[in-house]
């Protein structure tokens, strides 16, 4: 995992995708970690670290998908008005 400064301006989709990668990036991490381990229970409980990274990233990209449905249709809206008046 590398750091970043989001910067000020981020938009919320940045935001996500940084966080997403974090979450695999730390995946990674614990799977790599997982493979190094000869003590079965370490093991089994890096491998339980790595699947919660998972479930972040999956909440994260619904979070994303959800976000950009909505942006897109209030867009999509907001639009329409502009072609009537």
């Amino acid at each position: 995992m590398t750091a970043q400064i989001i910067s000020e301006f981020a938009t919320i989709e940045e935001i996500f995708t940084f966080a997403m990668k974090e979450e695999k990036d730390a995946y990674d991490f614990y799977m790599a970690a997982a493979e190094r381990m000869a003590d079965p229970d370490l093991k089994q409980f890096l491998i339980h670290l790595a699947e919660t990274e998972i479930e972040h990233f999956a909440v994260l990209e619904k979070k994303l998908d959800e976000y950009k449905a909505s942006n897109f249709s209030s867009k999509a809206i907001m639009s329409s008005f502009d072609d009537k008046v």
